[in-house]
């Protein structure tokens, strides 16, 4: 009977050391794993913040460049008033010369009619 109990004891202190063995290692797992998941999270918020420090240049980069278009925008507004106002001009001007050609033909026809060498 003494071996019988000899046997339970040995087989009790084995079983309780391999417990004891399985739930440290369990935790050291466990600690492995988290250790890569915040690597590997690390590595995705590093590159995420590549990624938005190259879209805020990139932003940045637009914006001027939209500046740049919204004043040659104005400035060719401008141009184009100018030269609208100046076509005005110029159509005025051409109608002023259309009616003293007519005035100028109309009077040679009367100088023509009426004997007068001019």
């Amino acid at each position: 009977m003494d071996w019988l109990i000899t046997i339970l004891i040995a087989f009790g202190t084995g079983l309780a050391s391999s417990f004891t063995t399985w739930i440290f290692s369990r935790k050291q797992q466990d600690i492995a794993n988290i250790d890569a998941a915040i690597t590997t999270w690390q590595k995705i918020v590093d590159s995420l913040e590549k990624r938005v420090d190259n879209l805020l240049q990139e932003c940045s980069q637009l914006r001027e460049t939209n500046s740049k278009l919204i004043k040659e925008i104005w400035e060719l507004k401008a141009e184009i008033d100018k030269l609208k106002a100046e076509t005005k001009k110029m159509v005025r001007y051409e109608k002023q010369i259309k009616e003293l050609q007519d005035k100028i033909t109309h009077y040679e026809q009367l100088l023509a009619s009426n004997g007068v060498d001019y």
